[in-house]
């Protein structure tokens, strides 16, 4: 690989690590200081046995903080990148087995509780995307400079506010457009 592939391949390490962390550490957050409603969540997507329910809801958020703090530290990059895909990878096979279910009106738990969201395949596609962004780090290796750390933490705050903003986009109420006519 030639020195500016290998330099844009850095780049999107950083960039993807941060955004990644900056949303784990934004679910953990919120699911921390809405705890007492994440069991009901977790229950609701009817995937783990009864027993199962609060030791997950229990596990999630500090397994979530301790992800966004690696990535966004750098540390541990290949088993928390693993991890963090593997994360993202659980969270979208539980919305798409109950898409297939025929439940989308269940909230996703995504973490932003004034975002309230019903399943979506969208919301599939995002983990998948976000996970994605992780696919650099895993094989770029070696010293970062200066001036590469502070591009690509740029450019991954700019991709969590993005994030930011097609989710707040997404879970904006629709309107009903049924038996309404268009000239």
């Amino acid at each position: 690989m030639d020195a500016m592939g290998h330099q844009f391949l850095t780049i999107a390490s950083v960039a993807g690590r941060i955004c990644v962390g900056l949303v784990f550490l934004l679910a953990a957050a919120q699911k921390m200081h809405h705890w007492r409603v994440l069991s009901g969540v977790i229950g609701n997507y009817r995937l783990l046995p009864r027993w199962a329910v609060a030791p997950a809801s229990a596990l999630l958020p500090p397994l979530e903080m301790t992800i966004a703090i690696l990535l966004l530290g750098g540390l541990a990059m290949r088993w928390t990148g693993v991890a963090s895909i593997i994360l993202l990878a659980l969270f979208a096979t539980a919305m798409a087995i109950n898409l297939k279910r025929g439940r989308d009106q269940i909230d996703c738990g995504c973490g932003q509780s004034f975002l309230k969201q019903s399943l979506r395949w969208t919301l599939v596609a995002r983990n998948a995307v976000l996970a994605a962004l992780l696919l650099p780090p895993l094989v770029v290796t070696g010293p970062v400079t200066l001036d590469i750390a502070m591009a690509g933490a740029s450019a991954g705050l700019a991709f969590f506010l993005l994030y930011l903003l097609f989710n707040t986009l997404a879970a904006l109420p629709r309107p009903d457009l049924r038996g309404h006519r268009f000239a």
